[in-house]
């Protein structure tokens, strides 16, 4: 199987000179502008052996890891398309290895072979012999590097293009990161060029960090090859040293390698492995909630509230409802103090009573799928109270600290949060009894929220109001202890929590039990009464 892979790669380069003229022209211009690169890179550093070895060494470092950083960058910004996918020999039984070695080849065999060269350029530089030692052991290395780090570019940028805001980023970084590298080794270059003296007078003032930069990056993947040979020149003398970061640049190879050999083993997997995740196979809100009866209708519930208008109009309700109260009581001679207490109270009542007390009748369209999937009520009234919940618990947390804060003193919060977990809980448990028990007919799905229908016989004027009797009912002994608690201060305050929590417990519990047992009995009747209104 390598063998024919490596025939057809032959095949494929000798067939890429058979193209129209166009893209042949282009073919010929990007090889010659390759091989421009190599003889560059050997006269380059032929011409540098002529300084100290300071400079040669400062050089090459930066140069060199500007070169390491395009094998990466260059096809991680150009890159489109994989020429040969891993993935393709995933029907054919071959080990994960034997393919990685194998595509490893077939990099080897094409242009991927001109970083050869380029990367036994620095033997040129050196003068000293132990240095051109050390820099022929590095460029096998340097060789690998460079090659794999193409090949980890060439993953990035196929992986990137699936996303096109992620793309254009790694595009921006790329580029900008390519011009400043290029301008940082044109500078570091530029005391020892006569055409560029003026632009090193003009970086004098930044010579310490362009004398601590090689430095730096002597000490990085990108240019501890490159500098290793400068450790056995004579200035430094530390041939041991040299040698021993080459021992870590080998081990920096294996690195790389084994992370494109991830990155190539990744796709071989079966994809019956994979279990995908949910968020990819469910909808919406529904693969954010439980996968139970309660967790699918509390996700539908979500949308109709953020998506329908009979739903969303709580919302536009709810911001004018502190407006006007307070300046109602403004205009009543109350004073700021005590109106800023009344608002939330009101809104937490309107967001647990406005459309729970009839959801029946505003889910008209979803009844006869609970009564058909013989759905448990209690899982019906509990997955449409989990919106409601969440809208109630997001307001009183909002809208506490914030009357608190207008009242100016702290002391206020149990019982105003007595009396507004009363109202909430209250409000859904009587919603959800009512509802249940006594729907009458709402505007359908879509249509606005103020166009009610006319209905013969209807009861909606009866139900709302008995509905808001009974909450205002539940919330009476916690509202009783905070009218204590601003009489006589001391721990009323304090029982006024209690006594909403306990109450608006047991009625939210008793309205979900009973709201669910009067849907289970009343299944018929209000499929019944769906279809009619």
């Amino acid at each position: 199987m390598v063998a024919e892979l490596l025939r057809l790669r032959l095949r494929i380069l000798a067939n890429g000179f058979r193209r129209p003229p166009a893209q042949l022209f282009a073919l010929v211009l990007g090889l010659v502008v390759a091989f421009g690169g190599i003889v560059a890179a050997w006269w380059g550093a032929q011409w540098i052996s002529r300084f100290d070895d300071a400079f040669v060494t400062r050089g090459i470092t930066v140069v060199g890891s500007w070169l390491v950083l395009a094998c990466f960058l260059v096809p991680a910004v150009a890159v489109r398309r994989s020429a040969l996918s891993s993935r393709a020999f995933l029907g054919y039984g071959i080990p994960p290895i034997a393919v990685c070695l194998t595509l490893f080849a077939y990099a080897i065999l094409g242009p991927g072979i001109l970083l050869a060269p380029i990367a036994a350029a620095p033997v040129a530089a050196w003068t000293n012999t132990a240095s051109v030692h050390l820099a022929w052991a590095a460029a096998p290395l340097l060789f690998l590097q460079g090659l794999i780090s193409v090949k980890l570019g060439r993953q990035l940028g196929v992986a990137v293009r699936r996303h096109r805001r992620l793309a254009a980023w790694v595009d921006f970084i790329g580029v900008f990161t390519l011009v400043v590298g290029a301008a940082l080794s044109v500078v570091t270059l530029a005391p020892r060029i006569h055409e560029l003296r003026w632009l090193a007078d003009a970086v004098r003032p930044f010579q310490g960090f362009l004398h601590w930069l090689p430095d730096w990056l002597a000490t990085t993947p990108l240019g501890v090859l490159w500098a290793a040979p400068g450790w056995a020149t004579p200035l430094i003398d530390e041939p041991e040293t040299a040698w021993r970061s080459l021992g870590m640049a080998a081990l920096l190879v294996v690195v790389l390698f084994v992370c494109w050999f991830v990155a190539i083993g990744l796709p071989l997997r079966a994809t019956r492995r994979l279990p995908g995740p949910r968020r990819t196979r469910v909808p919406g809100w529904f693969a954010r909630f439980p996968t139970t009866p309660t967790g699918a209708i509390a996700a539908r519930s979500v949308s109709y509230w953020l998506r329908d208008p009979r739903y969303r109009a709580v919302f536009a309700v709810l911001p004018l409802v502190p407006v006007v109260v307070l300046v109602a009581l403004r205009v009543g001679g109350v004073p700021f103090p005590v109106a800023v207490l009344v608002p939330l109270p009101l809104m937490t009542l309107l967001i647990a009573w406005s459309t729970i007390h009839n959801d029946v009748a505003y889910d008209n369209t979803a009844i006869w799928q609970h009564v058909a999937a013989q759905t448990r009520g209690v899982d019906d009234r509990r997955g449409r109270a989990i919106p409601v919940l969440i809208w109630g618990a997001v307001l009183l947390l909002v809208g506490v600290p914030l009357a608190v804060w207008g009242h100016g003193d702290l002391a206020v919060a149990p019982p105003l949060l007595g009396v507004c977990i009363a109202l909430l809980l209250g409000g859904i448990g009587i919603g959800n009894l009512y509802s249940a028990r006594f729907p009458y007919a709402a505007p359908r799905p879509g249509d606005a929220a103020w166009q009610a229908p006319q209905v013969p016989g209807s009861q909606g004027g009866v139900a709302q109001a008995i509905s808001i009797v009974l909450v205002l009912a539940t919330a009476a002994p916690a509202f009783a202890a905070a009218a204590l608690w601003w009489f006589s201060r001391g721990a009323w305050g304090w029982v006024a929590l209690g006594l909403g929590l306990l109450v608006g417990i047991a009625v939210y519990a008793i309205g979900v039990r009973g709201g669910g047992a009067a849907f289970e009995r009343r299944g018929p009747e209000l499929l019944a009464f769906t279809l009619r209104n």
